[in-house]
Protein backbone atom coordinates (compact mmCIF):
# COMPACT_ATOMS: atom_id res chain seq x y z
CA UNK A 1 0.00 0.00 0.00
CA UNK A 2 2.77 2.45 0.96
CA UNK A 3 4.64 1.84 -2.31
CA UNK A 4 1.41 2.42 -4.28
CA UNK A 5 0.79 5.68 -2.37
CA UNK A 6 4.29 6.96 -3.06
CA UNK A 7 3.85 6.09 -6.75
CA UNK A 8 0.60 8.08 -6.95
CA UNK A 9 2.12 11.13 -5.26
CA UNK A 10 5.27 10.99 -7.41
CA UNK A 11 3.27 10.60 -10.63
CA UNK A 12 0.86 13.33 -9.65
CA UNK A 13 3.73 15.68 -8.79
CA UNK A 14 5.63 14.95 -12.01
CA UNK A 15 2.63 15.29 -14.30
CA UNK A 16 1.09 18.26 -12.59
CA UNK A 17 -2.42 18.44 -11.33
CA UNK A 18 -4.17 18.47 -14.66
CA UNK A 19 -1.88 16.01 -16.41
CA UNK A 20 -0.16 18.59 -18.63
CA UNK A 21 2.21 20.10 -16.10
CA UNK A 22 -0.15 22.93 -15.10
CA UNK A 23 -1.49 23.22 -11.58
CA UNK A 24 -5.02 24.46 -12.14
CA UNK A 25 -6.28 27.04 -9.70
CA UNK A 26 -9.49 28.09 -11.42
CA UNK A 27 -11.68 25.73 -9.43
CA UNK A 28 -13.09 24.24 -12.63
CA UNK A 29 -13.21 20.75 -11.16
CA UNK A 30 -9.57 20.76 -10.16
CA UNK A 31 -10.34 20.95 -6.45
CA UNK A 32 -12.34 17.74 -6.74
CA UNK A 33 -9.49 16.08 -8.65
CA UNK A 34 -6.89 17.27 -6.13
CA UNK A 35 -9.12 16.16 -3.23
CA UNK A 36 -9.57 12.71 -4.79
CA UNK A 37 -5.80 12.33 -5.20
CA UNK A 38 -5.26 13.48 -1.61
CA UNK A 39 -7.78 10.96 -0.28
CA UNK A 40 -6.26 8.16 -2.39
CA UNK A 41 -2.83 8.90 -0.91
CA UNK A 42 -4.00 8.34 2.68
CA UNK A 43 -3.61 5.00 4.43
CA UNK A 44 -6.85 4.61 6.39
CA UNK A 45 -6.73 0.88 7.06
CA UNK A 46 -7.54 -0.24 10.59
CA UNK A 47 -8.92 -3.01 12.77
CA UNK A 48 -9.39 -1.15 16.06
CA UNK A 49 -9.63 2.55 17.02
CA UNK A 50 -6.06 2.59 18.34
CA UNK A 51 -4.87 1.87 14.78
CA UNK A 52 -5.94 5.43 13.90
CA UNK A 53 -4.58 8.94 14.44
CA UNK A 54 -5.58 12.45 13.32
CA UNK A 55 -4.08 14.49 10.48
CA UNK A 56 -4.97 18.04 9.41
CA UNK A 57 -6.48 18.79 5.99
CA UNK A 58 -7.26 22.31 4.76
CA UNK A 59 -10.60 22.56 2.95
CA UNK A 60 -10.04 26.25 2.01
CA UNK A 61 -12.12 27.57 4.91
CA UNK A 62 -10.43 25.83 7.83
CA UNK A 63 -9.07 22.54 9.08
CA UNK A 64 -10.76 19.19 8.76
CA UNK A 65 -9.28 16.59 11.09
CA UNK A 66 -9.03 13.33 9.13
CA UNK A 67 -8.45 9.84 10.44
CA UNK A 68 -5.37 8.06 9.10
CA UNK A 69 -3.54 4.89 10.09
CA UNK A 70 -1.34 5.57 13.12
CA UNK A 71 2.27 5.98 12.07
CA UNK A 72 1.38 7.39 8.64
CA UNK A 73 0.94 11.02 9.72
CA UNK A 74 4.13 12.07 7.87
CA UNK A 75 2.76 10.58 4.63
CA UNK A 76 -0.54 12.41 5.27
CA UNK A 77 1.38 15.68 5.73
CA UNK A 78 3.18 15.04 2.43
CA UNK A 79 -0.16 14.35 0.71
CA UNK A 80 -1.50 17.60 2.18
CA UNK A 81 1.49 19.53 0.80
CA UNK A 82 0.89 18.00 -2.63
CA UNK A 83 -2.81 18.93 -2.39
CA UNK A 84 -1.91 22.52 -1.50
CA UNK A 85 0.46 22.69 -4.49
CA UNK A 86 -2.24 21.30 -6.77
CA UNK A 87 -5.07 23.61 -5.78
CA UNK A 88 -4.99 27.22 -4.64
CA UNK A 89 -7.85 28.22 -2.37
CA UNK A 90 -7.36 31.91 -3.11
CA UNK A 91 -9.23 34.55 -1.12
CA UNK A 92 -12.49 32.85 -0.20
CA UNK A 93 -13.53 34.94 2.78
CA UNK A 94 -14.78 31.91 4.68
CA UNK A 95 -13.84 30.31 7.99
CA UNK A 96 -14.96 27.42 10.14
CA UNK A 97 -13.72 25.93 13.38
CA UNK A 98 -11.95 22.57 13.17
CA UNK A 99 -14.30 19.92 11.79
CA UNK A 100 -14.49 16.16 12.01
CA UNK A 101 -14.99 14.31 8.74
CA UNK A 102 -18.70 14.03 9.46
CA UNK A 103 -18.90 17.84 9.32
CA UNK A 104 -19.42 18.31 13.06
CA UNK A 105 -17.53 20.65 15.40
CA UNK A 106 -16.91 19.78 19.02
CA UNK A 107 -19.15 21.34 21.63
CA UNK A 108 -18.39 21.93 25.28
CA UNK A 109 -16.39 19.04 26.75
CA UNK A 110 -16.19 17.31 23.34
CA UNK A 111 -13.23 16.72 21.05
CA UNK A 112 -12.44 15.35 17.62
CA UNK A 113 -11.00 11.85 17.82
CA UNK A 114 -9.79 9.25 15.35
CA UNK A 115 -11.66 5.97 15.26
CA UNK A 116 -11.98 2.85 13.14
CA UNK A 117 -15.30 2.28 11.35
CA UNK A 118 -15.73 -0.76 9.12
CA UNK A 119 -11.97 -1.11 8.60
CA UNK A 120 -11.40 2.55 7.76
CA UNK A 121 -9.94 5.30 9.95
CA UNK A 122 -12.13 8.39 10.22
CA UNK A 123 -12.68 11.28 12.62
CA UNK A 124 -15.69 11.91 14.80
CA UNK A 125 -16.79 14.30 17.53
CA UNK A 126 -17.09 12.66 20.94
Amino acid sequence: MRQWTIHIIATWTLLGCDGVNNARTDGGGSQAMCEAAYQAALDRSCSVPTDCALANHNDCCGTVKVGVRAGTQAAAMSAEATYQACFSCGARGCFHADLAENGKTPGASQSITATCMMGRCTSVVQ
